[in-house]
């Protein structure tokens, strides 16, 4: 069943903008591959490697940085329990692809999910030996879900949310084309209130299952992991636009503060840009990504690279956790939990209101209303006889607490 045709004449009109982004984007950090396979054409070279009929193909969808750190446990362990699987996994940024290739996980390759064209994803799903995928968190395609289904393949949306915004446009000009996509697709939803708006969206309830939030799955914790730094430091995690500056101002603001500020932005291809803004203070700030290490003085630090957030958060004297400061609803804060890190937040964690009401009942997180708010944390909480040391205590019960997601998840999928 095709999309409506409202949808398809949207696509249409779009589709100059669509291209021009695509373009710009292949050009920016994607190269020839990413612009290509956006458009539903493949190598046939990026095939999973040791295809054979007698070993199933899993194609996995997750979007970017945080669908890949979402799903990554679920994947390793599915991977642990079926050793033959082999992983097709597509990701729409570049950035989530190169997160993904960092993992040493055999039999997976990666390819660009293409554009919601007809013909993009009808070229697509061609190559695609698959007979069943996953989903991660929000995407919804019509086009895709629609050839998805004339072909037979099996969808599941893991870990399945919903904005209320997006679950209320029951008049909307997407509604029709989301409650089409979603007749044949199962959903395993992360809170009762996302199964809630899956169903208002027009998921038939025998499609629907509340599985629990994959973000707190037991992701593989080292606990030995060298420092990525040979001094102490505070950090400022999964940061984005805005909140750099803030917390660079109130931090570089405090008479006799010497201590060393890192900040790991959510996007690290913003690092050089962001580097010249901070800079722009009055204080010199250490890129990584360009080798660089913070002298004797430096106040501040960029970590713009990729995979190296575990070992941050295990060495880090205290943490902050980005996307809170802004409305952009927070970041997982169960990741420095793991490590027993003192941890604080802004006032914005919508997207884990469910975890932040189980830390805030356990007094397991301190949650604030400005930047100034947050640096007093983290120079507090950086005191080796502070309070908030029994507080961080408290988040890592709860982190393992939260490992059981994982098997519910592995049980419902097989």
């Amino acid at each position: 069943m095709n999309p409506p045709w409202r949808y398809r004449l949207l696509i249409v009109a779009l589709s100059p903008l669509l291209l021009g982004y695509t373009a710009w984007r292949a050009v920016k950090d994607g190269g020839w591959r990413y612009w290509w396979q956006r458009l539903g054409i493949h190598r046939q070279d990026a095939l999973p490697a040791h295809t054979t009929p007698d070993r199933e193909t899993l194609w996995v969808h997750a979007a970017s940085v945080g669908e890949v750190i979402t799903v990554l446990p679920l994947i390793t362990a599915w991977k642990a329990q079926h050793p033959d699987t082999v992983f097709l996994v597509t990701t729409a940024t570049p950035t989530g692809a190169a997160i993904l290739m960092k993992q040493a996980i055999p039999d997976l390759r990666h390819q660009y999910l293409p554009v919601d064209f007809r013909g993009a994803g009808t070229r697509f799903l061609a190559q695609l030996p698959a007979r069943r995928g996953w989903v991660v968190e929000t995407e919804i395609w019509p086009w895709l879900y629609a050839h998805c289904a004339q072909q037979g393949i099996s969808l599941t949306i893991v870990n399945g949310r919903l904005s209320d915004r997006t679950s209320t446009q029951s008049g909307g000009l997407l509604a029709s084309s989301y409650r089409r996509a979603l007749t044949h697709v199962r959903v395993l939803a992360r809170s009762q209130e996302d199964a809630d708006r899956f169903q208002a969206l027009g998921t038939p309830a025998s499609q629907l299952q509340l599985a629990g939030n994959l973000k707190y799955a037991d992701y593989p914790v080292t606990t030995d992991q060298p420092a990525p730094l040979q001094v102490a430091y505070v950090l400022a995690a999964s940061t984005h636009d805005d909140e750099e500056l803030q917390l660079a101002r109130a931090w570089l603001a405090r008479p006799g503060n010497d201590s060393l500020l890192v900040i790991v932005p959510r996007h690290p291809e913003r690092g050089r840009a962001l580097q010249r803004e901070l800079e722009k203070l009055g204080s010199r700030v250490s890129l990584r990504s360009a080798g660089e290490s913070p002298q004797a003085g430096d106040r501040i630090h960029l970590a713009d690279t990729l995979g190296e957030m575990q070992a941050w958060y295990q060495h880090a004297a205290a943490a902050f956790v980005g996307g809170s400061l802004i409305e952009r609803g927070g970041h997982n804060m169960l990741e420095p939990a793991r490590y027993a890190c003192p941890t604080v937040v802004g006032p914005h964690t919508g997207n884990f209101d469910d975890i932040m009401q189980l830390m805030q009942q356990s007094a397991a997180i301190h949650v604030v209303d400005s930047a100034d708010q947050v640096i007093d944390f983290l120079m507090e909480a950086a005191s080796p006889t502070s309070d908030y040391r029994a507080m961080a205590q408290r988040a890592l019960t709860l982190a393992e607490d939260s490992r059981r997601v994982l098997q519910r998840y592995l049980q419902l999928l097989n």
